[in-house]
Formats: structure tokens, C-alpha cells, sequence
């Protein structure tokens, strides 16, 4: 990308050559916190859509035959329940292993007693049950029927996830705010080395806003020119960390990133080009109000 041919000899200044360098830095900074946001807040989202399981546990019945029933009622009575997807009875062998010591079984091993009923139900991904509403139903048929949420416990990944998303958005902005300092100090250190040719192009009849129009200029193509830089490294380094850290046992995401964080990661480095560019742009401005 050639430079704007500028009336100020910007690129010449020692503090503006600095600002590709620091537009491109701070660009790569800004990408990997924005994808550690947007890959968090996907995480979360897909977390959401997990599918909630539920157990119904009915008390031991002494007749198979009303056992049967019972199950059978209480079965169809849930599957009418909104968002479930399917039902299964827990096999009485399966119940006896969960229970252990707790049967009194005979010389063969077999129970001695009736066993509780357990009924797996599993609701569709997305859905949130209200759990006292089924319990309520399943007992207006088994008074004493329990009903306990057994999803698998994602508590600690669900928390992880949230303090990432909010440290990489914190991140994420800390960087666009210290962009915004050390592009106006930048342009206030220019405008200062190059006062002279400013005074000049005064006295050659040049408004100010002309004048302003080099610094953004002369911005713009540094932030565009050290930002594709930034940017390009701050994707390798997401595809490393994402893609080829897998293959070594590193897996660093336990869901795919989705098409949208993407597009979030990429509107990164526009919105830098366009920072410094208005940052650039205002301290000129107020820097040449100064030097009047």
C-alpha cells in the first residue's frame, strides 16, 4: 500500500513512523480479545442448548401388574409434558446396581423387595422445564413421586466461560481506549516537530481543517497498513491455537467457534482503522487551535 502524498513531511517524523507499528500491535491485541469474548459468549450459548435430563423416581410397588400400570401412566403423562423429547424406563437391574447395599437380595442375588421405579426423560436442547410443574403433574398420579434434574454438572465451564467472555471484552476495550491515548499523543508530538510548515501552510492561505486532514490522511493509512499486519497475525495465531493445538492434545474450545464470531473478529480491525483515524483526526484539530 503507497503512502498519501502528504504536504507534511509525517512520514518523516520519528513518532508518526511509530504509529504503523503501534496500529498493528495494538490491532492484534484487539483481535485476540475480541475472539476470546466472541468464542466465550459461543460457548455459553451452545451450553444453553444442552439438553436437560431429568429422573422420576416412583416408590416401590409390591404388585408387578400395578407397577406396570403406574409406570405406564406416569410415562405417558410426561411425554404429553411441553419440550420433552423422549422417555425410558431405568431397567430393574440398573436400579439394583444403583441402590447396592441397600437391597436385601437371596442366595441368588436377586432382590428380595419390590424396587423403586426410576423414568430417564430428556427435554429438547434449548428447552428449560419447569421441573415443579412436572413434579406436580407426576404426582397428581404418585403422591409421593420425586423428580431431580441429572444433567452433566457444566457449573465450572459455564463459570469459565462467562469470566473469559467479560476479561476479553474488558481486554477488548482496554486496548481501543489505549489506542485512542497514543494516537493523540502521537499527533500532538507531529504537530509540534512540524509547527513550522504548519505556520507555512497557514500563510499560504491552507485552513485548518486541511491542515487536519494530513494527520488523518497519514493515520488512516497506518492503521490500515500496520492493522492488515496485526490482523493477519492475530489470525494465525487464533488457527495455532484453535486448529494445530488439538492435534498436539490441546483442546482449547469445547465447542466450534460459529460463523458469527467470525464476522465479530473481523470487524476488529476496521474499527481500529476508524478509531485512530477520528482520534488523529480531533487532536490535530484541537492541537492547531492550541497554536494560533
Amino acid at each position: 500500500m503507497a503512502p498519501p502524498e502528504l504536504d507534511l513531511p509525517l512520514a518523516e517524523t520519528p513518532a508518526s513512523r511509530f504509529l504503523a507499528w503501534l496500529a498493528g500491535g495494538l490491532t492484534y491485541l484487539a483481535v485476540l480479545a475480541a475472539a476470546a469474548a466472541a468464542f466465550a459468549h459461543g460457548t455459553l450459548l451452545r451450553l444453553a442448548e444442552r439438553p436437560v435430563l431429568v429422573t422420576v423416581a416412583l416408590p416401590a410397588v409390591e404388585d408387578p401388574a400395578e407397577a406396570e400400570r403406574q409406570l405406564a401412566a406416569v410415562r405417558a403423562l410426561v411425554e404429553s409434558f411441553p419440550g420433552v423429547a423422549w422417555t425410558a424406563p431405568v431397567a430393574a437391574e440398573e436400579v439394583g446396581r444403583l441402590l447396592g447395599p441397600r437391597v436385601d437380595r437371596n442366595e441368588d442375588a436377586q432382590p428380595r423387595q419390590a424396587l423403586p421405579r426410576l423414568l430417564d426423560i430428556r427435554f429438547l436442547p434449548g428447552a428449560e422445564p419447569d421441573l415443579g410443574e412436572l413434579l406436580r403433574r407426576v404426582r397428581s398420579l404418585v403422591p409421593t413421586a420425586l423428580a431431580e434434574e441429572t444433567s452433566p454438572e457444566l457449573s465450572t465451564l459455564e463459570e469459565l466461560a462467562r469470566r473469559v467472555r467479560w476479561l476479553g471484552a474488558a481486554a477488548a476495550v482496554g486496548v481501543f481506549l489505549l489506542m485512542l491515548v497514543a494516537v493523540s499523543a502521537i499527533t500532538r508530538t507531529s504537530l509540534d516537530l512540524h509547527e513550522e510548515t504548519v505556520g507555512l501552510l497557514r500563510l499560504l492561505g491552507a485552513p485548518d481543517r486541511y491542515v487536519a486532514r494530513q494527520f488523518e490522511r497519514f493515520a488512516a493509512f497506518a492503521a490500515l497498513s500496520g492493522g492488515s499486519t496485526g490482523f493477519v497475525l492475530a489470525l494465525s495465531t487464533l488457527f495455532a491455537l484453535l486448529y494445530l493445538a488439538p492435534r498436539f492434545g490441546f483442546h482449547l474450545l469445547p465447542v466450534e467457534p460459529r460463523p458469527l464470531d467470525w464476522v465479530l473478529i473481523a470487524a476488529v480491525p476496521p474499527a481500529a482503522a476508524l478509531v485512530v483515524t477520528l482520534t488523529a483526526r480531533i487532536a490535530a484539530a484541537i492541537g492547531l487551535r492550541r497554536l494560533h
